[in-house]
């Protein structure tokens, strides 16, 4: 198989045997815009039809259905859905663009192919860290970072890395597999935590509400040593939480409702109140934890 991805160009991921082929292809974030940060997501040439049953209830939860056949034909432990740009991600990588902070370290949990980790380096946040439990999604990120310029350390088969491999601590732009249904490892230290569209599952939902909650944890402690929760310049102390997603996602009423018990039974924070899901797009940066809503209909690609 041909792995190799990069140059602005369609690239053969992986032949099918069935006579199609899987490629890579550039996706920016406005189309019409030769400066627009962009991403490479996964298509299948020519498109093979998907067998759902929709009688089988696991065929629209937990990512057993419509992607399970595409599943197939990647490398093993690759999954189709982390290889496509989804509306979320679209609408998560405008407000970076607008509202980010460039001192900010950002890193993404459940990245995919990274257009919102990759929009933060082209507007020059301090660092980026793109997470994903996906192999396959980890490689297609840092080969867009790379051919961006957003990897400063390159060697002669940067474009082929094995993207379980962690790029340099002092990099700018990071990759990290990351599984947000484990709880064995922490979070690497950010200032903004991005999440979009990653509530495929039940699990990946209650695992991303634990580790929003770690995050939040340590803003806590933060507050104790800083001795006085209203100092004015605590909000350059504490991380921030973005999440996205669409009102169709069954799962984000399972991760609001593990954050609301938390928010519940926190004494700490008593000035922090969670707020639901908001169409409100301008994003406060006194707020530890936002919940973006958005209606895939009014999402802008030009």
């Amino acid at each position: 198989s041909h792995r190799a991805i990069g140059q602005w160009r369609t690239m053969v991921v992986l032949p099918i045997t069935a006579g199609g082929a899987i490629h890579v292809i550039p996706v920016p974030l406005r189309r019409d815009d030769p400066l627009s940060p962009w991403c490479y997501a996964a298509t299948i040439t020519p498109p093979l039809p998907l067998e759902l049953d929709d009688e089988d209830p696991a065929a629209v939860d937990d990512n057993t259905g419509p992607s399970r056949t595409y599943n197939s034909l990647l490398p093993p432990g690759a999954n189709f859905l982390a290889t496509q740009v989804w509306p979320s991600s679209r609408i998560a990588s405008n407000i970076i663009e607008k509202y980010m902070d460039p001192s900010w370290t950002v890193c993404e949990l459940g990245c995919g192919p990274g257009l919102p980790s990759l929009t933060a380096a082209k507007v020059g946040a301090r660092r980026v860290i793109a997470t994903d439990v996906d192999k396959l999604a980890l490689e297609m990120v840092h080969a867009a970072a790379a051919e961006q310029g957003f990897v400063e350390t390159q060697t002669n088969d940067d474009i082929a890395v094995d993207a379980n491999r962690e790029i340099l601590q002092e990099q700018r732009f990071a990759t990290k597999q990351i599984d947000l249904t484990s709880r064995e490892h922490p979070l690497p230290e950010a200032d903004l935590y991005v999440l979009s569209d990653v509530f495929e599952s039940s699990a990946v939902a209650e695992g991303a509400a634990w580790h929003v909650q770690s995050v939040l944890s340590k803003n806590r402690q933060v507050m104790v040593e800083e001795g006085n929760t209203k100092k004015k310049n605590i909000r350059d102390e504490i991380s921030r939480v973005w999440v996205f997603a669409q009102s169709d996602r069954a799962q984000r009423d399972s991760f609001l409702g593990k954050m609301s018990e938390w928010y519940k039974n926190d004494n700490n924070g008593q000035h922090q109140q969670l707020v639901g899901w908001t169409m409100d797009h301008t994003p406060n940066h006194d707020k530890e934890l936002l919940l973006f809503d958005l209606d895939e209909t009014m999402v802008e690609y030009n």
